[in-house]
């Protein structure tokens, strides 16, 4: 039996569609050490906790591809794997990457009630690189 600890590091924004109210994020976390990237496109209209819940879920997945050995053995031990969260208290990385994500929202919301022309490229740019240390 082994055991893989993951620990998120940041969110990126690398892409912002507001007409359709879509953000491409990417999530890079350390996987025993090994930093790793997972590339996510989040829609404004869903719900945070589910969508975040969903993230973790398809992070743990990959990574119990990636690490599974699988191994000619009796012992059903050999082809478990735990992947688990380093986080000092339990939902704490959960509830970090949630607060992240209800920030980004709030920002696309400042962007739209822009009337004026002055500052909307920049103000558009700057919505590409927004970032969230998870740490």
């Amino acid at each position: 039996m082994e055991k893989v600890t993951l620990k998120f590091k940041r969110i990126e924004v690398t892409k912002v569609d507001t007409r359709n109210n879509v953000l491409e994020m990417a999530f890079f976390y350390d996987e025993n050490g090994k930093e790793f990237k997972h590339t996510k496109n989040y829609s404004l209209e869903a719900d945070v906790d589910g969508f975040v819940n969903t993230l973790i879920h398809e992070v743990k997945t990959k990574t119990h591809e990636r690490n599974a050995v699988i191994v000619d053995d009796d012992d059903f031990l050999s082809f478990h794997l735990n992947v688990l969260l380093d986080e000092n208290e339990p939902g704490l990385t959960k509830d970090k990457i949630a607060n992240a994500l209800r920030r980004f929202k709030d920002k696309i919301r400042s962007f739209r009630s822009i009337t004026k022309s002055d500052g909307y490229i920049d103000h558009y740019q700057s919505l590409i690189g927004l970032k969230a240390n998870i740490e």
